[in-house]
């Protein structure tokens, strides 16, 4: 019977479910078009909350042109973001400042975030940022990693990625608590392929009567 070697076991499935932006560019790539077939945007305004480099900012401009504003307080996102070279840079705002001290006069056609309101116990004031940013109609998206054995399988692996208070989520609990919170989902789409499992939601903000 052959050895097992714990610590190289670890290391093993370190490297398997490492993190990769090339791969991760193609799954979430793939998310997004599936969010938003039949709901694609023309040159919208976008507003991404906790948006670190704002890779869903640039993706959207890319594909869809318009104008974004990403909004993070840590000085590293900045930093990192500032170190970037692509060209739809410069149809973005980089506000290094809290979400919750944000003070725009601006609404927005699409607010959107991608591994942020996982982290708020209470989420409701988190989701009632997105809100307020979001014209009459407009579309609201949001991406977090999926409740699923792959999941957890890599954050075990990776302890220090896990830092803080983290709630994982599965499909029908995200579609439950976007509800709850005047954002009433149009479609989800989970991604495949990649070293952790996320999910995605479209919601349309209720118009004003």
């Amino acid at each position: 019977m052959a050895h097992i070697d714990p610590v190289r076991m670890i290391i093993n499935l370190r490297e398997h479910l490492k993190e990769d932006k090339f791969r991760l560019t193609f799954c979430l790539s793939k998310v997004m078009r599936d969010l938003l077939n039949g709901y694609e945007p023309t040159s919208p305004r976008i507003l991404e909350l906790g948006a670190a480099t704002g890779f869903l900012t640039r993706w959207l401009i890319g594909k869809y042109g318009g104008t974004g504003v990403l909004v993070d307080k840590s000085a590293a996102s900045f930093k990192k973001f500032e170190a970037i070279r692509d060209s739809v840079k410069s149809a973005i705002t980089y506000l290094n400042v809290d979400l919750f001290h944000l003070d725009l006069e601006e609404r927005f056609d699409l607010v959107c975030s991608f591994g942020l309101i996982e982290h708020f116990k209470d989420k409701k004031e988190v989701l009632a940022v997105h809100r307020e940013y979001t014209v009459s109609d407009g579309m609201v998206v949001i991406l977090v990693p999926l409740d699923s054995p792959l999941t957890r399988s890599f954050l075990e692996v990776h302890p220090e990625l896990n830092l803080g208070y983290r709630e994982l989520l599965t499909v029908k609990e995200l579609k439950r608590l976007l509800e709850q919170n005047d954002l009433p989902v149009v479609k989800t789409a989970v991604s495949s392929g990649y070293s952790y499992d996320f999910v995605g939601a479209v919601c349309r903000k209720k118009s004003v009567k």
